[in-house]
């Protein structure tokens, strides 16, 4: 046992073999500047290379002989963290089955630790140096001696602090006469730091809140006014004013002192929720999502820190966002799968809201018009509080929805992609001064290119998928590893010309559109036309200021937006998320069929919609035509009561990949055999495994699939299992080109 001052560090490393906490003296010239949280450098391994880590824990004694390394330098000034987000982290580690840097790392502030840090925006100024009555005293004198420095003068009585590049602008002085007032020691230069602002506050008016009907009004008291904090679920038909409830919260909280993050689904819906936040909180708003830039997403997380805004608002990540003294956490659409992170740590961001509430002792939000079914489930049992909004505020009523049957426009020879009465409604929506939005989810020209001569369809030399056509660039791309090459001329492999894309995708019905109605003006919003930094902003401020006639998109254009002109929604192959191998298929599908005809008819003017399907029977459109939630919800419960599927149980993926399809399937079959050993001999509840077997696309970027499903209920002796697996895979010898991911409720597991 070695006692005096150690810092427990964990070495910024990927490396599994050194995930673990290295004990390092702390020397006496840093002695009260390490804390947790801290970005150092420390001597590692036998050569003693200089690496950086974070400090996780400070103590005074440790169980180690020989003599113990010390910490060589601060590699930031600040800590990077504090002890709630390290619990955060801790959190993610245990229930995501991720390595302790990976966890560390999703906490931390995007870029704070790159080797080129992002740095200060700084700028250089200058400021009065004399008292007012001698400046203007020599103010005089300079007139006609030297008039340039005369105008740098009165401009300096009349500003605090102004720029050097303002001033000669302004004055049209140069910086020689800069120079030769701070030479006579008349004024002097001053540097401040500004913060790169993702908004333009002054550009938005300021609003007040309206009158909130009765619904509205009791739920904003639910929230603000209970004696204890809890978590709700907001449930609400679309455009019944969810998100004025989230500012009336937010108000009362801030006049408490307490502090408020906002999580919204996607970048598109930031803009427009922004805006509304900024003309209530004015700056006292921060936004965090990955369109920022990294200089913009630096100060405003230095904006948070520093407590200069207390309400965040962003994407899943903002969950992490800095924030002391939390008093309300609201998630917009909380149904949106776009919650769940992909790659590891796979955290839920409404699992981390409720860790992170319940620290601060706040409230959480959530709010949708189709929530999600274990979210329902928990309010029907009474884990969360349920609130109602059944009505639009203005009494305007939902929008009215006919389904439309594609099979008879074929038999009737409509070719189109487009139904006779679509196209006839958006005729009449031009005539009228009034706006569409369609809706299709899926992106590109086509879903794939196969040769008619053969049957050859071209697919990705990495993954086990067709490749999609993209007809802009004339390329052929594998939406999940990114490979593209160009579209060949003929066959790769019989040689014949007749070579054909099938499948339409945005940009087909895009031109489509262009080719029957020549006079109507579209706006296509997808992944391909949404890659630049602004461009969901930009996209959704044309469709807004231009009025253009379509707004034709793939899910961002589903759910959030609300413009007042547009009253007619298209669904276009309604049924394409039903015939999906995942037993969300009906949820995905109600609840998008549902949020994209809300978009219809939210201000004055009334909305309709047109689903098009080819399954016109099928129970979940009738009733996502009918905006029936509670009886979607009634049928899907019982259908996963009976499957036992969440939220009657959770579901964890054990995905095992290598660029070697030998091996891995023997290799998969001894994790299975391991597991259940373990979970028959610990494990004192009932589960099930399924697997291993291949996975529904058997290999993705070069690297072969075997999958393993256990059905179980997900409490401390299973994550311990699964966390002991996941170190047993470390270690194990066989496992030298395999990869392990384990995964609790994953989403769309392909």
């Amino acid at each position: 046992m070695v006692t005096g001052h150690f810092a427990g560090v964990i070495i910024n490393r990927l490396a599994l073999n050194i995930d673990r906490i290295f004990h390092y003296a702390i020397p006496e010239h840093l002695s009260g500047k390490v804390t947790v949280g801290s970005h150092v450098t420390v001597p590692f391994g036998n050569g003693n290379r200089a690496v950086d880590g974070f400090v996780l824990s400070l103590t005074s004694e440790i169980d180690f002989e020989g003599t113990v390394k010390e910490i060589a330098s601060l590699a930031s000034p600040e800590p990077l963290f504090d002890e709630e987000l390290l619990a955060v982290s801790h959190f993610l580690k245990q229930k995501y089955f991720c390595s302790h840097i990976s966890a560390i790392k999703t906490v931390l502030p995007p870029g704070s630790v790159r080797k080129n840090k992002v740095n200060d925006k700084i700028i250089r100024g200058s400021v009065l140096n004399i008292p007012y009555d001698e400046a203007f005293d020599l103010l005089d004198a300079l007139r006609d001696k030297a008039p340039r420095q005369a105008q740098v003068l009165e401009l300096l009585i009349q500003n605090d602090f102004v720029a050097d590049n303002d001033i000669t602008f302004i004055t049209g002085a140069s910086y020689a006469a800069i120079k030769a007032l701070r030479d006579k020691g008349v004024i002097r230069s001053e540097e401040i730091e500004v913060f790169r602002l993702p908004v333009n506050y002054d550009d938005i008016p300021p609003s007040v809140s309206p009158k909130l009907t009765e619904e509205q009004q009791s739920a904003v008291d639910s929230v603000t006014n209970a004696k204890t904090p809890g978590t709700y679920l907001l449930h609400g038909v679309t455009g019944s004013g969810k998100t004025e409830v989230f500012l009336n919260c937010i108000e009362r909280v801030l006049k408490t002192g307490k502090t408020a993050i906002v999580l919204v689904p996607e970048i598109s819906l930031t803009p427009q929720m922004v805006t509304r936040f900024a003309s209530r909180f004015g700056k006292r708003i921060a936004v965090l999502h990955s369109a920022l830039s990294m200089g913009e997403r630096s100060d405003e997380y230095k904006r948070i820190k520093n407590g200069e805004a207390d309400v965040v608002v962003g994407a899943r990540s903002a969950i992490f966002a800095p924030l002391k003294n939390i008093g309300l956490i609201v998630i917009d659409e909380e149904h949106e799968t776009s919650y769940k992170a992909e790659n590891a740590p796979t955290y839920h961001a409404r699992e981390v809201a409720q860790m992170r509430a319940k620290y601060h002792g706040a409230s959480l939000l959530l709010a949708s018009a189709t929530p999600s079914v274990e979210s329902f489930y928990r309010a029907q049992c009474g884990t969360y509080r349920l609130l109602s909004l059944t009505h639009r505020p203005t009494a305007q009523s939902l929008p009215e929805v006919s389904v439309v049957d594609m099979r008879k426009e074929m038999a009737e020879g409509n070719r189109s992609c487009l139904s006779t009465q679509l196209q006839e409604g958006l005729l009449q929506n031009k005539n009228h001064g009034e706006q569409s939005i369609l809706f299709l989810n899926r992106r590109g020209f086509s879903s794939f290119v196969s040769c008619r001569s053969c049957g050859f369809v071209i697919k990705c030399k990495n993954c086990d998928v067709s490749l999609t056509y993209h007809k802009n660039r004339g390329t052929l791309t594998c939406h999940y590893c990114g490979y593209t090459v160009r579209k060949p001329s003929a066959c790769p492999d019989c040689g014949s010309t007749f070579i054909k894309e099938f499948g339409a995708g945005t940009q087909k019905v895009e031109e489509e559109i262009r080719e029957l109605f020549p006079d109507l003006s579209v706006i296509r919003m997808d992944v391909d036309t949404t890659g630049a930094k602004t461009a969901h902003q930009a996209l959704l401020s044309r469709f807004e200021e231009e009025k253009t006639d379509i707004l034709l998109g793939t899910q961002m254009v589903a759910k959030g937006l609300d413009f007042p002109d547009v009253t007619l929604v298209g669904v276009l192959a309604a049924d394409q998320s039903l015939n999906i191998d995942d037993f969300r298929a009906n949820e995905r599908a109600f609840n998008l069929i549902t949020q994209v005809c809300g978009r219809a008819g939210r201000g004055e003017k009334p909305g309709r919609a047109v689903i098009q399907t080819y399954m016109p029977d099928n129970d979940v459109i009738h009733l996502a035509k009918n905006q029936d939630y509670l009886s979607f919800y009634r049928n899907e419960i019982e259908v996963r009561r009976l499957l036992c599927y969440p939220p009657f149980c959770d579901i964890v993926s054990i995905l095992l990949t290598s660029p070697k399809a030998q091996g891995l399937f023997a290799y998969a079959e001894k994790i299975a055999k391991s597991v259940r050993i373990v979970m028959d001999k610990e494990y004192k509840a009932p589960y099930q495994m399924l697997g291993p077997c291949e996975t529904a696309v058997t290999r993705i970027a070069g690297r072969f699939r075997q999958r393993i499903w256990i059905k179980c209920d997900l409490n401390d002796t299973a994550e311990h299992i699964f966390a002991r697996l996941r170190d047993f895979h470390i270690r194990s010898k066989d496992a030298a080109d395999i990869s392990m991911v384990i995964e609790n409720n994953p989403y769309g597991a392909i």
